[in-house]
């Protein structure tokens, strides 16, 4: 069995050619591009090692593509509004967005929606899960740093 190959995945909100990139991280050479419009920033995330998500910049989408299809076949999940920041569980089972001054969480298994949690006063900037999923911490432009846990 080969090693692990580590790499760095990108995005571009610029980019002509493509959406994101996969570098290796030792050589820099570009080993993998992933096409179809331009992410906003702090949106790129990758569920189970298996898909490389980020929503589309200024549109109402996230834009999913499977990391090992050759074709790049890309997916497109709809959301209610223009997603500002994106974050999935390190188990792969919660995906997490900010929309406006709201987070939506869905369950990835089914795509049911959990929650729909609004106790920030201005945009949801960032979000980030911790290492072991039981929480996420959201932060917005209201200065606000929330923590969530996911067990209730």
């Amino acid at each position: 069995m080969a090693a692990p190959l580590e790499v760095i995945v990108s995005s571009d909100s610029a980019a002509q050619m493509w959406n994101s990139t996969v570098f290796d991280l030792h050589s820099g050479s570009s080993l993998l591009s992933y096409r179809g419009g331009n992410s906003t920033a702090r949106t790129l995330t990758v569920l189970r090692g298996e898909y490389l998500l980020s929503a589309q910049l200024g549109k109402n989408f996230i834009n999913v593509w499977e990391i090992q299809r050759k074709d790049q076949l890309q997916q497109k999940l709809m959301c209610p509004g223009v997603v500002t920041c994106l974050s999935a569980s390190p188990n792969g089972l919660f995906l997490a967005a900010g929309v406006a001054e709201a987070v939506y969480l869905w369950e990835v298994s089914t795509g049911k929606l959990l929650s729909v949690l609004s106790r920030h006063y201005q945009d949801v900037t960032c979000l980030k899960f911790t290492d072991d999923g039981s929480h996420f911490v959201s932060g917005g432009k209201d200065n606000l740093a929330l923590v969530w846990s996911l067990a209730r």
